[in-house]
């Protein structure tokens, strides 16, 4: 007597092994978009931090109770114009510059905008402040 078993048809699943074209383009797109833009806000960041050291630099190596906002102003832009970072700020309408009773602050209020592609660009606005004791220490 022959024992009949019963085979069990064999079910084939189609695996996709790998990344088709569409996936691999649109993938490529989104992280080629976001190094584009990236790479754009990468220099006004950079620019902002410029400015921040050049208000420290310009606050540490001053008499606080006597430096005029002008010479703030003198020490600010020799820093910037080696830092390449001079022409980023409008000194006129964007520093400013306060002395109270035990305090001394600069701060600069600005935005950059970067333009991106053809109509779009992307506005960044930057608010750094230095605050010091007349005596020099500085919160950083």
């Amino acid at each position: 007597m022959q024992t009949m078993t019963r085979q069990k048809p064999m079910v084939r699943f189609s695996r996709q092994a790998g990344w088709t074209f569409w996936s691999l383009a649109f993938t490529m797109g989104v992280i080629l978009f976001f190094a584009y833009v990236g790479m754009q806000l990468v220099p006004v960041y950079s620019t902002n931090q410029n400015i921040r050291n050049a208000m420290i630099v310009a606050v540490e190596g001053s008499d606080l109770r006597t430096v005029s906002r002008g010479q703030i102003i003198e020490r600010m832009k020799r820093q910037l114009y080696m830092d390449s970072s001079h022409e980023a700020l409008d000194y006129k309408n964007d520093l400013k510059v306060k002395r109270s009773r035990n305090r001394f602050t600069v701060e600069a209020d600005y935005e950059a905008k970067v333009p991106l592609f053809s109509n779009l660009s992307v506005t960044v606005d930057f608010n750094p402040i230095v605050d010091c004791d007349l005596n020099g220490r500085c919160e950083k």
